[in-house]
């Protein structure tokens, strides 16, 4: 109606109130290490001992696949509706912006979950409901199989709700703001790729096998999840 300049600078005005509730809401905390000069925090040695701690680089590839599948759907879903589904432009968009009101409703529901059964039955769970959705998307025909299969991503992509607490169960109350930071840093940076190798399986194979790529990638979560609680790897 407006044009996308328009559009865009809804952000800036939903910024503003952001920005004063949190200045007069939220508590200011202590810093951690006042005396350490910030250099030492970058340092190569601690970096990598914490990224090659057995748990935090287990965790570090579930979330950089999680985050691989999660950057792909949020820069293709509208895409492969209407390249591989037929679906209009604005059917595709009205999908897509579903897709993340289900995941905002849901993500607390998956935490909480998580909370009571634990991270890892959570976010096996969560990858399957993904799969499941992926599935539907590439191979049942309907606008049925696309209601369903975007509530299932929608719940499903939402894994981060579970799985991102596992960070925080394996380091230390002074570790967890630039460990977190770390970990965050790497598996975004290497989930990132995401878009760029699905748009490119999509150009040389088709939208149907760069979803099903994604689809399987989840599926490796799982096994690696199942894999470590079946023989108790304690990863």
């Amino acid at each position: 109606r407006y044009g996308w300049r328009a559009a865009i600078a809804v952000g800036a005005v939903g910024a503003v109130p952001i920005f004063v509730l949190f200045a007069r809401s939220v508590r200011p905390t202590a810093p951690q290490r006042p005396d350490q000069p910030m250099a030492e925090r970058f340092e190569l040695e601690p970096v990598v001992e914490l990224l090659s701690r057995p748990e935090i680089a287990f965790t570090c590839v579930l979330a950089v696949l999680g985050d691989f599948v999660w950057q792909a759907t949020s820069s293709f879903l509208p895409t492969f509706l209407v390249a591989h589904r037929g679906q209009s432009a604005t059917t595709a968009s009205l999908v897509f912006g579903g897709y993340f009101v289900v995941q905002g409703i849901t993500q607390v529901g998956v935490g909480s979950v998580s909370d009571r059964y634990g991270r890892d039955v959570t976010t096996a769970a969560c990858m399957v409901l993904s799969v499941a959705g992926f599935a539907l998307f590439v191979a049942v025909p309907g606008i049925v199989a696309v209601a369903a299969g975007v509530v299932l991503l929608g719940v499903g992509l939402g894994w981060g709700a579970a799985l991102l607490p596992r960070f925080m169960d394996h380091l230390s109350a002074a570790e967890r703001g630039a460990g977190f930071g770390l970990v965050r840093t790497v598996y975004g940076v290497v989930g990132a790729l995401g878009s760029v190798v699905t748009g490119t399986l999509a150009d040389l194979f088709g939208w149907g096998v760069s979803f099903g790529f994604l689809a399987a990638l989840l599926a490796v979560v799982f096994v690696a999840l199942a894999v470590n609680w079946a023989f108790s790897l304690g990863y």
